[in-house]
């Protein structure tokens, strides 16, 4: 078993350093009474990459690390992992990130200072949620506070003109529509379906 571990650790596929430290990079310039800090040598053991034996999903890892990890089974006693890309396709979505550049709502989110995200696969609704969640946990919760300020406030009209029409008094009743989410796919729908 080692020694087959020790073949595939040759012919694993090489993958690039992680980070942006090189060799003679300046690291502090240091000020008149002391010379600047510059990295004059850098050794690593490399890195490659693995493959998820089920999932195809490619990840980064260290040469230190291989060996454990090309150990790995599952409870079946199949490997998780491989270093020969074992060819399968993963699914890719068509949701993007409410953060993406091509977001109806970017101009509001710009005014609001939020980051662009360029997360363009999610596969649903629901992962679209997750991610906001994960990756961008206080615009997130900006978002999720102004779409239940406007639900309540949706609710407060409505109720004002019901109480309007019971009192008698309403000389115009305005009809206000909750706001529903509306995905880029769907958008592009329904726009497509309305200028026919």
């Amino acid at each position: 078993m080692e020694k087959l571990i020790e073949e595939v650790l040759q012919d694993a596929e090489k993958a690039n350093e992680p980070g942006t430290l090189s060799r003679l990079q300046i690291l502090e310039k240091g000020d008149d009474a002391t010379s600047p800090m510059i990295a004059s040598e850098l050794k690593s053991a490399g890195y490659v990459y693995i493959y998820d034996t089920r999932t195809g999903d490619r990840s980064l890892c260290n040469r230190n690390m291989l060996p454990q990890h090309l150990k790995k089974k599952r409870p079946d006693g199949s490997t998780v992992f491989t270093t020969v890309n074992p060819g399968i396709e993963t699914k890719k979505g068509t949701f993007k990130c409410l953060l993406h550049a091509d977001s109806p709502d970017r101009a509001h989110y710009d005014e609001l200072g939020f980051a662009t995200c360029k997360k363009a696969n999610l596969t649903s609704r629901f992962q679209v949620m997750r991610h906001m969640q994960k990756r961008h946990k206080m615009e997130w919760a900006a978002i999720e506070q102004e779409r239940i300020d406007a639900k309540e406030q949706a609710d407060r009209d409505f109720q004002r003109m019901v109480m309007g029409k019971v009192m008698g008094d309403v000389k115009e009743v305005k009809e206000v529509k909750p706001e529903v989410y509306e995905s880029n796919k769907d958008r592009k729908a329904r726009l497509a379906k309305e200028g026919e």
